[in-house]
């Protein structure tokens, strides 16, 4: 366990309410060393934002619950852990950048208060110091100091989103969970939202899961890429392998959806269908009704995880289809 900052094995989690069971994470397991990116990426609904949720152990309760797996952060298993345990572990051990910066900001409080809180919470400094260190991390993010003072009604959507951003950092988490972090930002914002999280990486040996459907941001971020689908991990690697050879189906067809500029006279090829409702998977792969490759087995079993002993690349199918075809 010592060698992962993160390690999540087996993990489940449902969502029950009294109409139905929403199967959200189905047995998902991966690791993360110190120092490491990896990206997250999927459909909406694939589960994603629920494996953070269950790291951060913030999984509303009702109507989530972990029915199943272990989330070891340096060698201790969250799920175990009481609540006041995890609390001091948020912040300074592991930080979030939550999605939706309209609801993750406090509407009655100043950005001053709620920045100054976080730092005064987790770090030994005086209150002038750490409103220096949040003016600093904010004009980082390309905030003026001078709205240290508003309200988050007096800010953009993309200012919230940066100054969530800015909260997320303020305390130099040893891992860094981004879900979706800069969607509500232009491209000239993103970019340097982007450069600094290497930065941090680089400099402070931050590990960092970024959660996206940008598999451009993977590739210019991150060192190995999961892809989910129906809460399930269906295909992890390193972003180099993945990327030059995918393996699953589900992969393949994510970059045949993918405009290139070299090619423009041919017409993307769309995966048909819609991701499978999480209240009712299908049986066998849950991938089956939309695979171009599906035969009988797909539809009975589910599939096992295949691993390629060079590349360390694994997958989720009962065929090697695209490394000679075989089963």
């Amino acid at each position: 366990m010592t060698e992962n900052l993160l390690e999540v094995k087996n993990l489940s989690v449902n969502y029950v309410t009294e109409d139905r069971t929403v199967k959200a994470v189905n047995d998902v397991s991966f690791s993360l060393a110190k120092g490491e990116s990896m990206g997250l990426v999927g459909e909406t609904g694939a589960g994603k934002t629920t494996i953070a949720l269950s790291v951060m152990q913030l999984v509303p309760y009702p109507p989530g619950i972990i029915t199943g797996g272990e989330i070891y952060f340096k060698g201790t298993n969250l799920i175990e852990n009481s609540e006041k345990e995890n609390e001091k572990i948020r912040g300074n051990g592991i930080s979030m950048i939550f999605q939706d910066p309209m609801t993750a900001l406090n509407p009655t409080m100043t950005i001053a208060k709620q920045m100054v809180e976080v730092v005064m919470k987790h770090t030994k400094c005086s209150r002038k110091e750490a409103e220096e260190r949040c003016k600093k991390l904010m004009e980082t993010v390309g905030i003026r100091r001078d709205r240290f003072n508003d309200y988050p009604h007096q800010l953009s959507g993309g200012m919230k989103q940066r100054i969530i951003i800015a909260m997320a950092l303020l305390c130099s988490p040893e891992l860094l969970i981004a879900d979706e972090p800069t969607t509500a930002l232009d491209v000239t914002i993103q970019a340097q939202v982007l450069e600094l999280m290497r930065e941090l990486i680089g400099k402070s040996n931050m590990s960092l899961i970024l959660i996206t459907h940008d598999l451009g941001v993977v590739a210019e971020t991150c060192d190995k890429v999961c892809i989910m689908y129906a809460g399930e991990i269906v295909e992890t690697g390193l972003v180099k392998t993945v990327y030059r050879n995918p393996r699953h189906p589900y992969t393949r067809g994510l970059f045949e959806s993918i405009p290139r500029l070299e090619d423009d006279d041919v017409r993307l090829t769309p995966i048909e269908g819609s991701i499978p409702n999480p209240a009712a998977l299908p049986e066998g792969c849950k991938f089956h009704p939309r695979c171009k490759y599906c035969s009988e087995i797909c539809k009975k079993e589910a599939p096992p995880v295949r691993v390629d002993q060079e590349t360390g690349q694994s997958f989720m199918c009962h065929f090697d289809l695209f490394n000679g075809g075989g089963e």
